[in-house]
């Protein structure tokens, strides 16, 4: 994991915009071959920013993120990309209800944005995706993929590749704690049938199909207290417990505190960052986390958006990241406070 430099108090926006115009500047020059460096430069300042009339991007989150912090660093990076290309970002949620997130995307088609960009943690609005696409509007996606169905209705997806880093969570899981077949271990999520879910459940139980056990689900819902009252009943009755591994940032924020109002003790690691994750991994209560990186996935799709409609570069699919695990010898990469709401 890359060592991060301290910034300077309230100069995050302004140090991260030049550094993302100079990495700009340098993918243009890459794509002009053997044009100068100042016609380059005269193509960012006339173009990016300006070329687009219609600039307004509707981005929706599923999870609001004034209460969620990996929903607020997503929508970070959606605003920093937006103030980077001249973009007007219509930020809105849906607060985690599948109904309001339809009728924000079919209302935006009547408004006829440059661009959707959206999240599809439950396919019951793909439809309405693929109606704006119909309609000319060019829908990105984010964090979760859609449905097979609903695939080429989207011109890209910026996300994590959930199974492939569930596998990774499972392995330093039985690297770390002695599990033996039969032991329980707790995966809860906020919604397990949803795919982000599945797939990473499904790559910690790849793991540990091994050695003769696997995951107990168990919903939490994205609420924080609901989340702690669930895992609380479910310790409490569960005492035997061998290790819980969080699926998603909901359940993983407040694990420590179930625990302790259990009166239960096992190693914890999970998916996503956020100050209690932080704080977990720095006392030895959580072993590691695996960090989606949500800022990239709300950055990188409003900028696809603007090199569309400014100089016509197609989008294109990008893994977010995330392999590399946060623990105890890395955590203080983290705990800058200009950090927050980037990377926890």
């Amino acid at each position: 994991m890359p060592h991060f430099a301290p910034f300077t108090a309230g100069s995050r926006r302004s140090r991260w915009g030049a550094a993302a115009l100079a990495v700009l500047a340098l993918g243009m020059a890459g794509c002009s071959g053997s044009a100068s460096s100042s016609a380059t430069a005269g193509g960012l300042d006339d173009g990016l920013g300006s070329r687009a009339e219609n600039r307004t991007v509707d981005f929706f989150t599923y999870y609001d993120p004034s209460a969620d912090a990996f929903w607020k660093q997503i929508l970070t990076g959606a605003e920093d990309a937006a103030s980077l290309t001249g973009l007007k970002i219509e930020a809105q949620t849906a607060s985690g209800d599948t109904g309001k997130m339809t009728d924000l995307i079919s209302a935006a088609i009547a408004k006829k944005p440059a661009a959707i960009v959206v999240s599809f943690n439950d396919p019951s609005w793909e439809s309405a995706a693929c109606e704006a696409s119909k309609a000319g509007i060019p829908v990105f996606a984010y964090n979760v993929p859609p449905s097979e169905t609903a695939a080429d209705c989207v011109v890209s997806f910026v996300g994590q590749d959930f199974r492939a880093v569930g596998s990774i969570i499972g392995q330093s899981l039985v690297d770390q704690v002695d599990i033996g077949s039969g032991d329980k271990v707790l995966c809860p999520a906020e919604e397990p049938d949803q795919q982000y879910a599945i797939q990473r459940g499904g790559g910690v139980d790849d793991v540990l199909k091994k050695l003769g056990t696997k995951c107990t689900f168990l919903r939490t819902s994205g609420d924080d207290g609901q989340a702690l009252d669930a895992m609380t009943t479910w310790l409490t009755a569960n005492q035997d417990v061998k290790a819980i591994v969080p699926l998603g940032g909901t359940p993983h924020r407040n694990a420590v505190a179930a625990q302790d109002a259990a009166g239960v003790k096992v190693p914890i690691i999970g998916f996503d960052t956020s100050p209690q994750v932080v704080d977990g991994i720095k006392s030895g209560r959580i072993l590691a986390s695996a960090d989606q990186q949500g800022y990239v996935q709300g950055f990188q799709p409003v900028l696809e958006v603007a090199q569309l409609i400014d100089f016509g570069i197609s989008p294109a699919d990008m893994n977010s990241g995330g392999n590399g695990l946060i623990t105890k010898d890395n955590v203080s990469n983290l705990e800058d406070p200009d950090l927050e709401g980037i990377r926890y």
